[in-house]
């Protein structure tokens, strides 16, 4: 029986009952070592039923862990050993719908999560994020005193819902449950307490050695120490080679071990309760036991151990399995020609799943030695583990060096064509950083050595130029980005390599479109179908974005809508946070050009509360955020604007600062403060015309001429949208109206606004009014006088009056319900309905929020925390 554990145990008891009613459940088990996770976990396992289905996967304390080594386990003992060509996408996808299937709760356990490998981390925000649909209830234990607020760990489980999770936190035992196990000995349970802090573990070592009424130790090291001191000569020498294996040893390793006939010696072991087995493989009671052996072990001893498993396991048919192993054994026995052999294959395994921060590990190991190597292995090693360390670790000085090296040792190779290819990176690696003009040089600088070298290959040119037109979209060259995307194109297709032929028609198609060339849409979507068709996640999701992006500036807007919520449900369902975030912030952006400024709020703030996301990614939403609060008058606009422009200009991409400067010079009008608009206006009008869009250059125009402000061109000068030519020639009504036709309100309003008839200012008027647009009102009536213009009065507004996707009160109702995991039945149940009423509720949020399933549904809840509305939002107030 374990004791003052009896409440934890009911709660897990609860929680897989509740499954079938309310759906799956994730939950974390934290405690110090020693604190009873394990026998919390082992006795809740034990009363379930047989029928029960359970796995268990075990994170093990090796340098570099396992790539998904406890979903491996787990898989294992829920499929048995089923292949499969791509095994990642059978331990994710694979795995979900194994579940889905399950008639029955299934029963998960992964032990020791604070040692995890990256992989494994992406597993359990994968799993945890479905969890609510899935029979499932999953526990994971950590040592919460190894978790600091950094760790991986924290930021997986921040990740998933607080409505799927929940955590126990042991805590020590207390004075009476130690009294309890303190039993009938003479033993002082107060000192006991002292000196264990209530740890069960530690209590259990030190009762062990102290039932006779001695003394008691004073460390649970001299307790460890007692045990072993009876032991022979032969299990202690067992125990200290057993110490140097990280986690569950197989039984035929164990028997392999020193003294030659050892099977007495383990039988003693286990015997004592020095060892326990379990499905074939022994282990320490508690990792604290074997790390207390390891540490008392001396440095010539701890060589020979893992030289002996070493020679082990270099002798198994089947080496790829052991890899991870043999590295860390390689490691403690200082066998460098072992690491540089092995630790590259080990990481190339750990990439395949998708643990590039462990194949970063692997690599590491064989970097520190690389001067031990020819000159193209070293290159090899340096590129290769740049690659792994800035997709998992971030991309941060040592990653760049490490290129820089590659760079340099491959032109001591004569290798111009790699030489190219690792400057390449190097712009990306920039571009990354938000250093623009690093990026160029790089660039230049790598397609400057593939043209010149003879032993480049067309493909590496390609991508070198696919990459070099997509520099020059971001930067707003459209001419030069349409001319390197076709010369990539001229490359790539005539040697089949489809995914920079994606990459390329992408760029060269949002540029002509950016532009106006309608060509350009029908270009993106043969990207995006050739990016589906191969399983190019992240050339389909900018696909999406930049094809959306294009859409909106055209007011297409209808059009946009339909591709946004694509995109998105397809960002979330193959769990692109970056890129879903992005294109969410889009949605914010599309909102506030259909005059939508408080929906546009509510969704740019609820992607600007996500955690661990780059400040790229972030940019539309704090854009659009800006911009709707300048328009609706907001007190947190000006400091809204400011850190929008901040950020803009730490990226330094011209897409996104003469967005800012414009909306600088709009807040100037309709503030009153037209002199704030000259540094602006001066900045915009200093740039090269080929980097403004005709709708940017007409928007920037329409504002300034405003405000009064000089202009140094005409606008038959340039190529213009209708209604800010009509505006510019002085025709603000015809203007007003042309506005109108391409759904563009707000500018309606403000071209009416500056008419100079009264019985427009009242259309204006009302239009703004509608908008929720305050700023733009107040201006107006500064401006124009009363003119027959109502007070403004103070009333209350609600933050969004209509649900974003067109939810009705009743079908929000039933999602809140069903994004908790509720069956339909559970859900006709709390709402007092008919189950065909739930169900064709149901029906009609999936088709609304463009989802397959109540999966898809639960992810986009998650990417998309906005569309479940608070059931009593507060009020707002405005004058």
């Amino acid at each position: 029986m374990l004791l003052e554990r009896e409440e934890h145990l009911k709660f897990l008891d609860e929680a897989r009952n509740s499954i079938s009613r309310s759906g799956g459940r994730l939950v974390f088990v934290a405690g110090e070592a020693g604190v009873g996770k394990s026998s919390l976990i082992s006795e809740f396992l034990q009363s379930l039923g047989p029928a029960t289905r359970k796995a268990v996967g075990l994170c093990d304390p090796l340098v570099t862990p396992r790539p998904l080594g406890p979903v491996r386990d787990i898989a294992a003992g829920l499929m048995g050993s089923a292949q499969s060509p791509d095994e990642e996408a059978l331990l994710f996808g694979g795995l979900v719908e194994h579940l889905s299937h399950a008639g029955e709760p299934v029963v998960l356990v992964i032990e020791d999560l604070h040692w995890a490998d990256e992989r494994t981390l992406d597993w359990l925000k994968f799993i945890g994020r479905r969890i609510a649909m899935l029979p499932l209830l999953l526990i994971c234990s950590f040592r919460d005193d190894q978790v600091a607020g950094y760790h991986p760990l924290r930021s997986a489980m921040g990740e998933i819902g607080p409505a799927w999770k929940k955590q126990i936190n042991l805590a020590p035992l207390s004075l009476d449950a130690v009294e309890a196990l303190a039993g009938s000995t003479s033993l002082d349970p107060e000192r006991l307490l002292e000196i264990t802090g209530g740890n069960p573990f530690f209590l259990t070592e030190l009762l062990v050695q102290s039932t006779d009424g001695g003394n008691i130790p004073q460390t649970i090291g001299d307790a460890i120490d007692a045990r072993l001191a009876g032991t022979s000569a032969e299990v202690l020498r067992l125990l200290e080679f057993a110490s140097c294996w990280p986690g569950a040893i197989p039984l035929d390793v164990q028997l392999a071990l020193p003294p030659e006939d050892g099977y007495d010696a383990l039988t003693e072991a286990i015997g004592k309760g020095l060892l326990t087995e379990s499905g074939r493989k022994l282990s320490f009671r508690h990792e604290i036991a074997r790390l207390a052996l390891y540490d008392r072990l001396g440095h010539p001893r701890r060589i020979e151990a893992h030289r002996f498993f070493l020679d082990h396991l270099s002798k198994q048919a089947d080496l790829a399995s052991h890899l991870d192993m043999i590295v860390h054994h390689a490691r403690g026995a200082e066998n460098e020609e072992l690491l540089l052999r092995y630790a590259p294959l080990a990481a190339d395994n750990a990439a395949n799943l998708g643990a590039h921060r462990e194949a970063a590990r692997f690599l590491e190991h064989a970097l520190k030695l690389a001067d031990r190597l020819g000159v193209e292995e070293a290159a090899e090693i340096n590129e290769r583990w740049a690659y792994e360390a800035g997709l998992s670790l971030g991309i941060d000085a040592d990653v760049i060096a490490a290129r820089r090296k590659a760079v340099e040792l491959w032109r001591e190779a004569g290798r111009e064509d790699r030489v190219g290819e690792n400057l390449r990176w190097l712009s990306r690696l920039h571009w990354y950083r938000g250093e623009a003009e690093d990026a160029r040089r790089y660039i230049e600088e790598a397609i400057e050595t593939l043209e010149n070298s003879v032993s480049s290959v067309d493909g590496t040119r390609a991508k070198a130029y696919a990459l070099r037109a997509q520099y020059h979209m971001l930067q707003d060259e459209m001419t030069e980005a349409v001319k390197w995307g076709q010369e990539a194109l001229m490359l790539a297709e005539p040697l089949k390599e489809v995914e920079t032929c994606a990459h390329a028609l992408n760029t060269v198609g949002s540029a002509l479109l950016f532009r106006g060339n309608p060509e350009g849409e029908e270009l993106l979507r043969k990207s995006l179908g050739i990016s589906l068709e191969n399983g190019f996640d992240e050339q389909a999701a900018r696909v999406y974005t930049n094809l959306s992006e294009c859409l909106i500036e055209m007011r297409a807007l209808e059009r946009a809508e339909d591709l946004i919520d694509a995109g998105i449900s397809f960002d979330s369902a193959h769990d692109l946070d970056a890129w879903t975030y992005y294109l969410v912030g889009r949605k914010a952006h599309l909102r506030l050009e259909q005059g939508r400024f408080e929906e546009a709020v509510t969704i740019a703030r609820g992607v600007l509360r996500q955690e661990n996301q780059t400040l790229l990614m972030r940019m539309p939403a704090q854009i659009v955020l800006a911009r709707s609060l300048v328009r609706l008058g907001d007190a947190d606009a000006g400091k809204a604007l400011a850190d929008a422009l901040a950020s803009a200009e730490k990226i330094g991409e011209p897409q996104y600062l003469t967005v800012m400067k414009i909306t600088e010079i709009e807040q100037a009008v309709l503030e009153g403060t037209p002199e704030a608009a000259v540094s602006a206006w001066s900045w915009l009008n200093a740039l090269d015309r080929r980097l403004l869009s005709p709708r940017k250059r007409g928007e920037a125009m329409f504002w300034a001429r405003i405000a009064g402000l000089p202009e140094e061109e005409t606008s038959a000068d340039l190529e213009l949208p209708e209604p800010v030519r009509l505006f510019l020639d002085g025709n603000a009504e015809d203007a007003g109206r042309a506005f109108q036709l391409e759904n563009s309100d707000y500018l309606a309003a403000c071209s009416l606004a500056v008419s100079g008839e009264a019985h427009l200012h009242q259309e204006a008027d009302a239009l703004l009014q509608s908008l929720g647009a305050l700023a733009a009102r107040r201006w107006m009536r500064a401006r124009n006088g009363a003119c027959g213009l109502s007070a403004l009065r103070r009333g209350p507004y609600r933050i969004a009056r209509k649900h974003p996707y067109g939810l009705t009160a009743k079908e929000q109702m039933v999602l809140r319900l069903l994004v908790k995991g509720n069956s339909n039945a559970a859900i006709a149940d709390a709402m007092n309905r008919s189950r065909r009423t739930v169900e064709n509720h149901v029906s009609s949020i999936l088709s609304k929020l463009q989802a397959k399933d109540r999966v898809e549904v639960l992810l986009r809840v998650q990417s998309e925390p906005w569309i479940v509305a608070a059931e009593d939002q507060p009020d707002m107030e405005i004058e």
